[in-house]
Order: structure tokens, then sequence, then C-alpha cells
């Protein structure tokens, strides 16, 4: 990285760290003391103050960054890096100019939650994030009515003083101390509003200061007469006050949206077989964490990018910012990628990238989401194109037939792929993604990942694959532990907490303290071992989770046409929200199962988890619930779900197909919110009512040893045959809805029969299902016959291992 872009990017993000000084200050009215003002507001004095208390004295370069109102009043005789700052300030706060016409007033000194900003009415209340230090805790994820009150300076002192013991560590090398600087202002200003006063506090210091940073980087591509022009332009456009040629100034592009993701995830995780899969199925699904981070570093490598310049990365995908200068690279870039890639997985994997150029108008509310979609669509055409990179080279890399086949013993047996490497019946690549990440990602607190040159020459193992484009793993398991063993000691090393950390392992060399949060907590068991533990039926229970039309929210969320409040810092305000919801959150939910979850993946927005059958629905319920809770029960924001039953011995991709088409079937309901649950699919509240018909049925017929009354099982067959009947009636009739038909008079007779026989408490239980199906005329029998499966399933006997897997 070039020493102008590593200033442009220091300047652009810590532009405005005044406003964290400021307000943990009991005298905020006052400019900060020994700071000349030179005609800037008072909180650019504190960024000035903090520049030059905190930051070591090799970075000052970044005072520039606080003349960004009036860059012409900066005291240095080059402006350049005040005005680079300034454009980027206005571009990446364009979301400040959409002032709160109703309450033109005072905001609370908190940042109001972005899931506020969806789809907002006139009566949607805020909610405040807590002033609190980024953790995995639910009084800090979680927004609240509640604002701080009179303890906002104490919690704003918390946070400055976090923030400023990260900045006066001088780790040697600039780029790390950025990184690392970018890193704990995630942790510490990712909950204070950049701007409080007439605008909604909506968007963080964070992010915020982060996308400045990243169009202070883009815009070092242009010379200082075009800077010039251009801010004169974007504040008049932003005034609404544009003049004779501005409009051609607002169409020129400014910088490059660049996407990249990996297709071919399902295939690469769930084509193994049954034998093993436990053992390799998490590193695998981890793996793919680690190689989607080496592409994104591969890429800000070779651009010469800092990590500042990344919008968002997760689930197999990242999206940056980069010069314009970046779009002549792409091609070679991508070649080289795509090279790596085959040569290790064959066509199993392949990375798209693609970009786009945003031009200044852009930029402007509610015109950032049109370029977010054209950025998609081309990483869409890129994957239908795979391979065409390789120009002449194609044909024999993907069609030429190898010079070997036919030998069984060196099939591997998880894969399926024939290898010279195949030991035991399995072969290096898969071996490894057991013995070298597998194994030693349930007991890591920390991984820390050693970036240096890369090293092509072997790709045998997961190690090689990653070591190949630059990046070596190391496993930190407790404090004894420290960074270093590495096989080529590295540049630099990024660690990852993989929980919120109560101490930093000690690093010899450039080290970046990074939040990543991931759910490693998986069950020292075979999926047959786990099995076992379901009650009644043994099976596992297969769930698949996601987000309903999330990019429904990022294109139309924040309102359409010229009433669009969608910006460039909400786009990433509202990827990182809905990332730590399935990447953090999520792994609390699953530490509560304890040893009985065992978790392929969470993070982006999906889920993919396999536990006893027993625990699977209401472990599917806990979370879309826990997501309600988290956006506000916003009604346009909601996951489904799709829950399959497989024995332990059932192949990984084929559970992965049952349990996807299950999700699909609920996301085909209309408005969809939905879980897809023992054949059919239920709205979240119906599934509510399924199971507690399921609490009362499990007691009518449990024995009283077990907490029940004892009543005959033979209720669950008549339930679920009376609704047999009821959709055979349905179904001749061609009514969606329910038809009267003789299951009503024989469902009143068996009831009465069974009352009339039945004593206390039995008798006042059947009375119960009785009433609320004559209630109801029998249109709540699908939730009764539901539910009698449910219970059938949970009170069926155990049998032997193969009477379990011949059913």
């Amino acid at each position: 990285m070039e020493k102008h872009v590593f200033e442009a990017a220091l300047a652009g993000l810590l532009h405005d760290v005044g406003k964290l000084e400021q307000r943990a200050r009991a005298d905020p009215w006052n400019p900060a003391a020994g700071i000349d003002p030179e005609g800037q507001p008072i909180h650019a004095t504190y960024s000035g103050y903090f520049i030059q208390h905190y930051v070591p004295a090799a970075y000052h370069t970044a005072l520039h960054g606080m003349y960004h109102h009036q860059p012409d009043k900066s005291p240095a005789a080059d402006k350049r890096l005040s005005l680079l700052v300034s454009l980027a300030d206005k571009l990446s706060a364009g979301e400040r100019a959409d002032a709160d016409q109703d309450e033109k007033r005072k905001f609370p000194q908190q940042t109001v939650s972005i899931f506020d900003r969806l789809y907002r009415g006139k009566d949607t209340k805020n909610h405040y994030l807590p002033l609190r230090p980024l953790a995995l805790q639910r009084d800090v994820l979680f927004s609240s009515e509640q604002t701080e009150g009179g303890n906002t300076l104490q919690a704003y002192e918390v946070l400055r003083d976090g923030l400023r013991q990260a900045a006066a560590q001088d780790v040697g090398d600039p780029e790390t101390y950025l990184e690392n600087l970018l890193a704990a202002m995630q942790q510490y200003t990712w909950c204070v509003p950049s701007a409080y006063y007439h605008s909604m506090p909506d968007v963080s210091l964070y992010d915020h200061s982060r996308m400045t940073a990243a169009l202070a980087v883009c815009l070092t591509d242009f010379p200082d007469e075009k800077l010039s022009s251009w801010l004169g332009v974007i504040r008049r456009a932003f005034e609404q006050k544009s003049t004779a040629g501005d409009d051609a100034a607002l169409a020129e592009p400014a910088a490059v949206l660049i996407g990249g993701d990996i297709s071919g995830i399902q295939d690469f995780i769930y084509t193994i077989t049954a034998e093993h899969a436990a053992k390799t199925l998490r590193g695998r699904s981890f793996y793919l964490q680690l190689l989607t981070e080496a592409l994104l570093r591969t890429v800000l490598r070779e651009l010469g990018l800092p990590y500042t310049n990344v919008i968002y990365t997760g689930g197999g995908h990242f999206y940056l910012l980069a010069p314009l200068s970046a779009l002549e690279k792409l091609p070679a870039l991508r070649k080289s990628i795509t090279s790596t890639l085959l040569k290790a997985h064959g066509t199993a994997l392949y990375f798209a990238v693609a970009g786009v150029p945003v031009p200044l108008s852009g930029f402007r509310l509610g015109q950032f989401p049109i370029h977010w979609d054209k950025m998609h669509a081309e990483v869409s055409q890129a994957k239908l194109r795979r391979y065409v990179e390789l120009n002449t080279g194609f044909y024999d890399a993907i069609f030429k037939p190898v010079q070997h086949g036919g030998n069984q013993d060196k099939v591997c047996g998880v894969c399926g792929i024939e290898s010279e490497g195949v030991v035991g019946g399995i072969c290096q690549m898969c071996s490894s993604f057991d013995t070298e990440i597998g194994k030693n990602l349930p007991q890591a607190r920390f991984v820390a990942l050693g970036l240096g040159q890369p090293n092509p020459d072997q790709q045998s193992t997961a190690y090689d694959v990653l070591q190949s484009l630059g990046v070596q793993i190391q496993w930190i398991r407790d404090e004894k532990e420290s960074v270093g063993s590495f096989k080529v000691k590295p540049q630099r090393v990024i660690l990852w907490a993989l929980d919120d950390p109560g101490y930093w392992p000690s690093c010899n060399l450039p080290a970046v303290h990074w939040l990543h949060y991931t759910v490693n907590q998986i069950p020292p068991k075979s999926f047959d071992e786990l099995q076992k533990e379901a009650h009644g039926i043994e099976r596992l229970g297969v769930l698949r989770m996601d987000v309903d039309n999330l990019g429904n929210a990022f294109k139309y969320g924040f309102g359409e046409g010229e009433g669009s409040i969608a910006s460039l810092a909400r786009v990433s305000a509202l990827s990182m929200q809905i990332g730590l919801f399935f990447d953090g959150w999520i792994k609390r939910i699953c530490e509560e199962q304890h040893d009985r979850v065992y978790t392929v993946y969470a993070g982006g927005d999906d889920v993919f988890l396999i536990s006893p059958w027993n625990d699977t629905p209401l472990l599917a319920r806990r979370i879309a619930g826990e997501f309600a809770n988290y956006v506000h029960h916003l009604p346009a924001l909601h996951v489904s779900a799709g829950m399959s039953f497989i024995h332990g011995k059932y192949p990984v991709y084929q559970a992965a197909t049952d349990a996807g088409e299950a999700l699909q079937q609920a996301k085909s309901k209309d408005g969809k919110n939905a879980f897809n649950f023992l054949g059919e699919t239920w709205t979240w509240g119906d599934f509510d009512l399924v199971h507690q018909c399921y609490e009362h049925l499990l007691k009518l017929v449990s024995p009283e040893k077990d907490g029940g009354v004892g009543a005959p099982q033979a209720l669950l067959q008549l339930l679920q045959q009376l609704r047999a009947d009821q959709k055979r009636i349905a179904g001749q009739s061609g009514s969606a809805k329910p038809v009267f038909g003789p299951y009503l008079w024989m469902g009143d007779y068996h009831f009465a029969r069974r009352v009339e026989a039945a004593k206390s408490p039995v008798k006042e239980m059947l009375k119960t299902v009785h009433k609320d199906l004559q209630d109801n005329t029998y249109g709540s029998l699908p939730l009764w016959s539901a539910a009698a499966r449910w219970v059938q399933l949970y009170v069926r006997a155990k049998k032997s291992k193969s009477n379990q897997e011949d059913q």
C-alpha cells in the first residue's frame, strides 16, 4: 500500500473522531485545549486533540482531516489531504441531507437502530443502541426504546478511553496500525451516532468514518483541480442549488464498487458421503470463511487497498470500494485467482469478481442501491461466464481427460474424487478439513492469520491453498499460547477473536485485533452418536433458515425515488447489523444447546444446523423469535425455515437438499415468515399454536411417571385420521378451505365416547381438545393433527438399529 493511500485512509478514518472526544467532556461547548480552531467546528478541534495526544507522531498527517469542513483554512501548505477528506465526507455523509422535517430538534446522543429506518412509517418508534463497546451480549446488541439518560457522559468516557488506548499502540507498521485502529473503531464507535443535531442519528461514527476513509482512498486517483471542482458541485447538489454543468459533473465516475463471490459453496460443503461427515463438515464450512478472507486479502493486496475499503464480508462474498484504476487490474486478478482455485479444487469452487463505476451522483440519497444492484448483476454475469478469463487455456483446464481413472482404492471416501493422495480411504484435502481445521476449531479462542507473500507451489491441503493466497493459520487455545508458530515468518498478523476476548495473545509481529464472532462449539460425536440422544424416534433434524427478501430491503427498504434515504453508510450499517445476528447472536443461542447442535453454517443471513430431531423445531422457533426481537418485529423483515428428518448414515448432500426443499416450501407461502415442519408450512404464529397443542397432547398421553395423565395413545392416530379425511374431502371439492364432511360427526362421535369413558383429569383434557375443534368447526384440526404426529414421534419407543434403518 502506497504512502499517499495510507495517509488518505487514516485522515478519513479520524476526521470526525473528535465527536467521541467532545461528547465525553463535561464542557463540550468549548474548543479543545491547545488547538487553534481555524474557523472549524468545535468537534473538529477535538479531532485534532485526539490525533495530537493519542496517535503516534509518525502518523500526524491525519491532522489534515480535521479541516474537512473548510479545507481552504488548513494551515498546511499542501491542502490536498484536507480536500480529499472534505469531498469524501460529503459523499459518505449523503445520509445527513435528510434532516427530519417533523422533528427539528436535538436527538439523544445514541444511534437509532438501522432497522427503524427500513420501511419506516410515521408511527415508528425509535430504538437506540446502548452506548457500550461491542460485545456478544443481549444488552449490547439488542437496541431498546430506553436511552442512557443521565449516564450518557460516563458511557462516552468508557468508549473514549478504549479508543484512546488502541490508537496509542504503535505496532511499527502503518498498514497494521490503520487496520487495528479500524477494528478498535468498530468496537468503540459502532454505537456512537455520527450526527444527532437536526438529523436522525441512524448512522454510527464507525460506519460514516470508514466509508469516508474508503472514499478518500478512491479519490486519490484525481488531481486537486478535479477534487475542488467536484466539491463545489456536491455542495450545491446537496443544497439543491445546482448550476449549469453540474449534472454532467455528477455523472462522472468517482469510484468502483467491487463484489466478490464464491460459487459452488453448497455442493462443496454438502456433497460428501455420510462416513466421516461429522468430522469434515464443519471444517469445510469454516475453511470457506478462511478462503473468503484469503481471497479478499488477495484482492486488497493486488489493488493496493487498505481494509478500510471493505464494505462487508461474510457468507462467501464481500463488497468493497476501489479507485477507478482498479477496473483495469480486475481481469488479470480474476485470471490469477481462477488458476489457483482450479488447481486446488478443480471446478468445485469458482470465484467471481466484478466491479461497476459509481458516479458522484451515486452517493446521493436514494442512488447508491441502484449501483449496488448493478454490481450484483455483474457478479451474477461473471458466474455465468466462469473460466472465460483463462482464454486459450480454458478447454484443457476444464475438459481435458485426466491420465488416470478406475482405481477404486484411490477414490476418496468423503468427497468421492479419485486422486493419488488417498490414504486410508480419504484424500489429503478432505483429511485436512478435519485435521487442520475441524479438530482445532472447537477448542480455539483465536485464529491467527499470518499475511505474507503467496506460495503457490503445493496445494494438497487446506493450509496449502490458503498459503498459496498468502495466508497462514495458527490456532490459539489458551493464555499460555502466543502467536508465531508459522512455517514462514509472515509480514503481519490478523487476530480473529471468535468470542468476546478476555485477553489478546502476545505476538512479536505487527498484529490486528478483530472481533470475528463464529459458532465454533461442535459436538464431539458422530451423527450416529448424536441421533441416539434424540427422544423417541432416533433421528436427526436438519434445519435451514434465511432472511426473506433481504435483497429487497437493501434496494427498497430505505424508500424509493426521491423519498429514498438510502446511502452508502446506511447500506454498510445494515450489512453489519444483519451479520452481527447471524455470525454472532446465533452463536449464543447454539451454546445453550451445549453438545447437542452441530452448526454446519451460520453467517451472512443463512443458518444450517443439525441436532437431535426433538430439539430442532424449538431451536428454529427460538432463532426466528430472537430475530424478530432484534429487528423490532419489522413486518417486512423476517426469517423462514425448513426442517427435514434424517438418520445418521443419510448422505449429507441429500439432507441439505431435503431441508432446502422444505425451506423453499416455507418461502412459497404468501408473505413467507414461515416454517415447514412435518411436511406442512406454518406461519410462525400458527406453529406456536401447533406447539401449544403438542404440549397439551404430550401431557395427555404421557404416563403419570413422566408427568402425564396416561390417556390412550390411540387418540393421536384418531386426530391424524380425521385430518386425512378432511384433506381428502377438500381435495375432491377443489377448495383450499376446510369443507364439511363426515369427519365432523365422526370426530364428535369418537370424542364423545372417549370423554364419557374417561376419568379426571383425562376427561377435562379431552374436553379441551374437543371444544377447540367444535368452536372452530374443525378448522383447527390441522394444528391438532400435526401436534399428534409430533407427539407420536416423541413418545415412540426406541427400536433396534436394524429396524431403525429399515424405516
